[in-house]
């Protein structure tokens, strides 16, 4: 059936601190995976060093048709696919893009960020810059002037500190 062939992105869960493991043997498979990743500082009593970690703890990206499922879940360390209404969920391209257009821009980010006359629940786009044309959700009002984007599929949300003057409100 054509219907079974065609790929879409999905979110599965994943044991704790195995994101990248998994990642990694689900491209090894030829499947294709995304791990989105954060630099950043972590102390310890003796040093500091700058690591990468899962911007989302417990979730991988994968673009799946249904036949590759199994695949899937037959992979060490899967919990399962994320689910909406008793469906497997499916995550938009456009959503897969912005969380890596964020990402490589290295932009601080937080999983879970704008001052001026906007107050918590506007929904405001960004103007100009590279990110312009993504829209968000105002989630801090105070110094930190972040922006909410909202990944609808799998009810994720990612924090990125932006200045006022590239929002509008919608």
């Amino acid at each position: 059936m054509i219907a079974d062939k065609v790929k879409n992105w999905r979110a599965i869960y994943v044991s704790s601190r195995t994101e990248k493991k998994i990642g990694e043997t689900l491209i090894g498979k030829g499947i294709e995976a995304y791990v989105p990743l954060v630099k950043t500082m972590r102390q310890w009593s003796d040093r500091k060093k700058m690591v990468e970690l899962p911007l989302l703890n417990g979730y991988v990206f994968v673009k799946t048709d249904l036949n590759e499922n199994d695949k899937v879940m037959q992979t060490k360390g899967v919990v399962n696919f994320v689910r909406s209404e008793g469906k497997i969920a499916t995550i938009r391209d456009i959503e897969i893009d912005r969380l890596k257009q964020l990402v490589e821009l290295g932009y601080h980010l937080e999983a879970n960020g704008i001052n001026k006359i906007y107050k918590e629940g506007d929904k405001v786009k960004i103007t100009s810059g590279v990110l312009k044309g993504i829209e968000g959700f105002v989630v801090d009002v105070g110094e930190n002037k972040q922006i909410e984007v909202l990944l609808e599929s799998i009810g994720q949300c990612i924090r990125v500190k932006l200045p006022n003057e590239l929002l509008i409100s919608l």
